[in-house]
């Protein structure tokens, strides 16, 4: 094992990325393996959808760095000419690509609430504070006014006195 922090980092990583290509890699045996089969019951139609989606899970694969560009290239030539040994021109033509989902809008993660949750406490916190605000500033203007009154009252106490 090594000893070096960065090294035991790169190690697991690594090893992320090697159970990630391992997945793929069979991902892509599996949907070639389906258009072998649809060739070998000389079925056409599922020929050709099961190529399309043995090009689709490549092109996936080229994206994630598993496998070359020109690999998936020469796959794919493979995979489609064998398809279409049995595949005839209405086969290719009534082939119809499955429909993209439309996004879902999700309620997100823990994270995300979490930090929503805290955002509307932080805000929740300011009202209060306002309002205590507010009320503060209410009293001591009370308190200065009754205070302006009584020495003002005083002073004419003290004026009435002196003019006496």
């Amino acid at each position: 094992m090594a000893n070096i922090k960065s090294q035991k980092k790169r190690i697991i990583t690594n090893e992320k990325a090697r159970m990630r290509n391992r997945a793929i890699r069979s991902e892509l045996k599996t949907a070639t393996r389906a258009v072998k089969d649809a060739v070998a019951a000389q079925d056409g139609p599922k020929a050709i959808e099961a190529a399309h989606y043995a090009c689709k899970m490549m092109d996936r694969a080229v994206s994630k760095g598993v496998i070359h560009k020109n690999q998936a290239a020469n796959r794919k030539s493979g995979i489609m000419k064998l398809a279409n040994t049995v595949a005839t021109e209405e086969d290719r033509k009534n082939y119809k690509a499955p429909e993209k989902k439309a996004p879902v809008a999700k309620g997100g993660t823990k994270k995300a609430a979490a930090k929503a949750a805290k955002i509307a406490a932080l805000e929740e916190a300011a009202k209060i504070k306002e309002k205590n605000r507010k009320a503060t500033q209410k009293a001591e203007a009370a308190a200065a006014k009754k205070k302006a009154e009584a020495a003002a009252a005083e002073e004419a106490a003290e004026a009435e006195e002196s003019a006496e």
